[in-house]
């Protein structure tokens, strides 16, 4: 562990200113066994980068009766390559404190005021490590802040990928003191196992962080898919009064064993449950490895200050309407080509699940076999948090547009807001957006769309695709995501703060930059939504008309399936 002393990120900021089923004896998917030599992000090589003029932050004009109070630009690729941290995927992410707004990217951190959108600092993810007292940053950020601590706190890959660094703020004060802590997150193998897409979580008992563990079969080989972790760390050992430590951590290790089948099922890109709940237990999230559905367990025997005797639950498949993985979403491309290349993941949970009053609200990306369409949807699910059964579950989406990267946030008083892409083939409209829409929870734990689907930002080109140049065929995968974040603002449950990516312009002379030689260029967009501007529904025929409008389509799911030991 160790203290920034002394040096501040804000003092660092000085020096560093920038301005169904499938076969239980295999996983569903090949790419999930072995990940790529060049790691979880890709560095663009080659590609000159002129400063990026920020887009002005915007107070105002966004429609009679629309929810959204302010939008403004995070970090972009232009600010990382400016940086030397120049990476695809940005790993969008970012979260609401009391005065303040973090965005965190693949390369670079930065921070806002939330009152005016104005940026008030950024640097590099290494150099706010090493500011921490870490060695450094290889990526896949995760940030939240903790409400009833008034402090933030992030995790990270450290210099070593088995290894995760966790820092946590001194004060409310994002661009004050933090400390940190590291520990070894995929342990059993030397340099080049990797404690994969660390998750993050918050209860009133623990931290909650879940990774995929990949480690080469033979040295100097690719890494290949060796299981999950969930790292179960007592919530008053980190927000503490002195440096963080991982004391009374219990980490729950799934070796992957395919021949273990359901046994061995504890999922894949495990999240944990946010909740303000009190109790002994935790609840944790994932989609399953052998199966298209999702699962969920409890976490027994935790308390603040120990989760050393704790121990998971029975996985309960909750028995999902038929999916299958979504292929490519679709964007409006003058290259035909590049018409269906944007990765929209898969069906792992990539953002945060909640839980309020008693139900679990979970979101993740599918290709629905009930709607006819090879399309990608938002898969929303309510759960009763003490039986696991579904209460309801609706797929966002509508034909022609395919719907991905989404990500949830809930209240105390069950109000739910989702925020996510959508592109689709169509000139007019298809270019990448980021999207809201706001839902109410009836008494049932059925949900009900609250207004419509608000338009947040529209990507500056009609296509992106990164790892060649403006007006040729995309080369490679071509990474999008890997994920959003909606956060409740601390100081007012009706206003939710979302973050997601959209794309800028080209990096050419003719896009306004005389040095750029020809890349795409992310960037990340800020929201923010005050629920309460949306009325309820006046009558129930009123909401069922508006979810035809829309596109939806709200199917109600039988009791759970199974539960495994």
């Amino acid at each position: 562990m160790s203290k920034m002393g002394m040096t501040t990120f804000g003092v660092a900021l000085a020096a560093l200113l920038c301005g169904t089923a499938a076969s239980a004896q295999q996983i569903k998917h090949a790419w999930w066994e072995t990940k790529g030599v060049q790691g979880p992000t890709l560095q663009i090589p080659g590609d000159i980068t002129d400063a990026g003029t920020r887009l002005s932050p915007q107070l105002g004009g966004f429609g009679p009766g629309s929810p959204v109070f302010i939008g403004f630009e995070g970090s972009t690729q232009f600010d990382n390559a400016l940086l030397a941290r120049n990476f695809i995927p940005p790993d969008t992410m970012g979260t609401v404190g009391g005065t303040q707004y973090v965005v965190t990217t693949n390369g670079s951190y930065s921070v806002y005021d939330k009152a005016t959108g104005n940026r008030l600092g950024i640097m590099s993810d290494t150099a706010f490590w090493a500011a921490a007292g870490q060695t450094g940053a290889n990526g896949d950020t995760r940030i939240m802040y903790n409400a009833d601590a008034h402090r933030y706190i992030m995790v990270a890959f450290g210099a070593n990928t088995k290894d995760l660094q966790i820092a946590v703020s001194d004060s409310d004060n994002a661009l004050g003191t933090w400390k940190s802590t590291k520990f070894e997150g995929f342990a059993g193998f030397g340099f080049g196992a990797t404690a994969d897409y660390p998750t993050l979580a918050l209860d009133k008992n623990a931290v909650y962080i879940g990774t995929n563990n990949f480690a080469p079969i033979q040295s100097g080989g690719s890494n290949s898919f060796r299981g999950t972790t969930l790292n179960v760390i007592p919530l008053n050992s980190l927000f503490n009064a002195g440096a963080p430590t991982t004391a009374g951590m219990k980490q729950f290790t799934t070796p992957y064993n395919p021949a273990g089948g359901q046994t061995q099922d504890r999922g894949f890109a495990i999240q944990g449950v946010n909740s303000t709940d009190s109790g002994s237990s935790g609840k944790a999230m994932a989609a399953s490895l052998f199966f298209y559905d999702s699962i969920v367990y409890n976490v027994n025997g935790l308390n603040p200050n120990s989760a050393a005797g704790a121990s998971e639950g029975p996985v309960t498949y909750i028995g999902e309407d038929p999916f299958q993985t979504q292929g490519p979403a679709r964007q409006p491309a003058d290259i035909a080509a590049n018409r269906r290349v944007i990765d929209a993941l898969d069906e792992r949970i990539s953002s945060s699940v909640y839980e309020a009053n008693g139900r679990i609200y979970m979101l993740h990306t599918v290709d629905s076999l009930l709607d006819g369409q090879d399309e990608a949807r938002l898969r929303l699910v309510v759960l009763d948090s003490a039986t696991n059964a579904i209460l309801d579950q609706m797929d966002i989406g509508s034909a022609g547009y395919d719907y991905y990267q989404g990500s949830i946030a809930v209240n105390a008083a069950g109000q739910v807001v989702v925020g996510y892409n959508r592109s689709g083939l169509d000139p007019a409209t298809g270019k990448i957006r980021f999207y809201a829409r706001i839902f109410g929870t009836a008494a049932d734990g059925t949900l009900y769309q609250r207004g419509g689907e608000y338009l947040l930002k529209e990507s500056l080109t009609n296509d992106y695709h990164n790892g060649s140049l403006k007006g040729q065929p995309a080369a490679g995968r071509q990474r999008w995501g890997d994920y959003s974040q909606v956060s409740v603002d601390p100081n007012d449950p009706n206003s939710f703060w979302l973050i997601g990516e959209f794309a800028r312009e080209y990096n050419t002379p003719a896009d306004g930059h005389p040095g750029g030689t020809g890349g795409s260029r992310w960037s990340t967009w800020v929201a923010g939504i005050n629920v309460l501007a949306v009325p309820e529904p006046a009558t129930w025929a009123m909401m069922i008309a508006g979810f035809g409008m829309v596109g939806f389509a709200m199917r109600r799911s039988q009791k759970v399936k199974v539960s495994f030991a």
